[in-house]
């Protein structure tokens, strides 16, 4: 079907709104906006999913620039603990992209997204600190390589799972550092920019990344993100953690299902053979 001018108007306008609640998404819990930017490029725009999900990237790393900056003029971002879990986040995602193609998805997806529900009723009934100004845990040698570890497991679970690092990395910060929920967001969307920008590149050879559609849907998505990290900094604590927890219920519904359907899919491959 031929594009009219009015279509393709209403497509940008689409675009530009998607990208901006993917990146209000984002700023808020310091996740990558491809959980809102992918589904909406495959089912509503109808791209190919690995054009989707490496052009998404483009957005992220834009929003996420915008996000990080935002809560860094807050304090926000633990910077002695990101280039540790930078490292260990994009040896991990090399990791995550060599298994791959040994490991049944379908399996993973089972398995984590009931370790989503544990850590989301983790977050929800335990309370969150009410620091208004960021305190940053000291650097230790342990500490080094328990962010070392925790961006390992981040780039892991992402490239294995293709989710955003940010849903990994941010109940770690949380859950296991005692960071507060804005300082773990603001160093998660630190970390995200460059771990973004390198899959980005990575799928341009192939012809996955359409840097320029990627633009104008960060352009949206840095605006999002702005917006979504100031809201965040003047939410309370805890509901901050209770809307984090909210979202990660919904993902990990939403892995389940996907998860169960690709279960069943194999099984009836293997009866047929």
């Amino acid at each position: 079907m031929t594009s009219t001018p009015a279509t393709a108007r209403t497509a940008s306008l689409g675009d530009l709104g998607v990208g901006g609640g993917a990146g209000l998404t984002g700023g808020l819990f310091g996740v990558g906006g491809g959980l809102v930017l992918v589904p909406y490029l495959v089912l509503v725009r109808h791209w190919p999913q690995k054009q989707a999900q490496a052009t998404s990237l483009v957005a992220v790393a834009m929003s996420a620039i915008a996000g990080a900056a935002t809560y860094a003029v807050f304090g926000s971002v633990a910077w002695l603990a990101f280039p540790f879990i930078l490292v260990g986040g994009l040896a991990g995602a090399v990791m995550g992209s060599a298994a791959v193609r040994r490991i049944h998805p379908w399996a993973l997806q089972l398995g984590f997204s009931v370790v989503i529900v544990l850590t989301a009723l983790k977050l929800a009934f335990t309370p969150a600190a009410d620091d208004t100004v960021a305190n940053v845990p000291d650097l230790t040698v342990g500490m080094a390589f328990g962010y070392l570890g925790a961006g390992l497991v981040m780039g892991v679970l992402s490239a294995l799972l293709g989710i955003g690092g940010g849903l990994v990395l941010v109940p770690v910060l949380v859950t296991l550092f005692d960071y507060t929920p804005h300082l773990a967001a603001g160093t998660s969307l630190a970390v995200m920019v460059l771990i973004a920008l390198t899959g980005a590149a990575r799928q341009t050879k192939p012809g996955f990344t359409l840097w320029g559609r990627g633009v104008i849907l960060g352009v949206a998505s840095a605006v999002g993100a702005f917006l979504g990290a100031r809201i965040a900094l003047v939410l309370p604590m805890q509901v901050l953690v209770w809307l984090f927890a909210v979202l990660l219920t919904v993902v990990a519904v939403r892995m389940f299902w996907s998860g169960w359907q690709g279960r069943k899919a194999a099984l009836e491959a293997h009866a047929a053979t």
